[in-house]
């Protein structure tokens, strides 16, 4: 048996249909950056041959503790992880996607995959953000409607080749509520500058992060903009190509990539106070 944990967005939760769907005896959990760390250490890891982590990293100190108790498999993209490299068994790549990356593991393992790739591919084209398939913003919409559980049970059961007519519903109907929601909260956020002079703006939205940042660094040509969920306790983090957030989301525990990154947030909440404790404002 593996436990497998990996992140549960779009990306992270199909790294779970491939093992879902391959190698079968596995245990899948989907959590945030901020959890990953209590998961590993509360493992029984009598009860697994290994773990799998995709999508995401433990902290040095978390893994250095379960470290020689049980065989440590990591596989990630971000800038993160990247000293896990030869540290354990890792597959560490910042121009693919986890789910990509997974997808290859598996075929290198001698799982024909072969069925997945345009599943693998679609959602590589939508969490590398290079957008050149109409159908991966789509797929991200379907995955958000579903949900983990729903998406993980559709797609391990049988591969992408094009939307039923029913998910086809569901994603023309979502489409049409993204593009007013996401106009609306544009219109419900603040600018301001940040201690390096870059502009930012500051926006509540529980939904969408990607579509809505860029929206707004392209329409109102901010630097970067923090994305504040009070519903999940998370802020998302998006920025125009040349301006790196991805340290912004590590100092506060979280992490991502240079243009697409976020952290979790437990404290009591108070706006201005927020953004001085995060570094997005100066503590005068």
């Amino acid at each position: 048996m593996i436990l497998h944990i990996s992140h549960n967005d779009l990306d992270g939760v199909t790294c779970g249909v491939l093992t879902k769907k391959f190698i079968r005896d596995v245990d899948n959990i989907f959590c945030n950056y901020n959890e990953i760390d209590d998961i590993l250490l509360n493992v029984d890891t009598t009860a697994y041959a290994e773990i799998l982590i995709t999508d995401m990293s433990p902290s040095q100190k978390a893994f250095q503790q379960v470290m020689g108790d049980i065989q440590i498999i990591v596989i990630d993209h971000h800038e993160s992880s990247k000293w896990l490299v030869g540290m354990t068994e890792t597959s560490h790549d910042i121009k693919k996607c986890a789910t990509l990356l997974t997808y290859e593991w598996l075929k290198q393992s001698g799982y024909d995959v072969s069925a997945y790739k345009e599943l693998v591919e679609c959602v590589n084209d939508f969490d590398m953000w290079q957008l050149k398939r109409k159908d991966s913003l789509q797929m991200n919409m379907l995955f958000m409607k579903l949900g983990v559980e729903r998406y993980l049970e559709r797609f391990s059961r049988r591969p992408f080749t094009g939307f039923t007519d029913d998910e086809q519903l569901i994603v023309d109907l979502e489409t049409e509520r993204r593009d007013k929601y996401i106009h609306a909260a544009a219109k419900s956020g603040f600018a301001l500058k940040d201690p390096d002079d870059l502009d930012v703006f500051v926006v509540f939205a529980e939904e969408y992060s990607s579509e809505l940042g860029n929206y707004i660094i392209k329409e109102l040509e901010m630097d970067y903009v923090v994305i504040i969920n009070m519903q999940r306790k998370k802020v998302s983090l998006r920025s125009r190509q040349e301006v790196d957030i991805r340290l912004l989301a590590e100092q506060n525990g979280g992490g991502g990539h240079k243009n697409a990154a976020g952290f979790s947030f437990d404290f009591d909440f108070g706006i201005m106070d927020f953004l001085r404790e995060c570094g997005v404002i100066d503590e005068g």
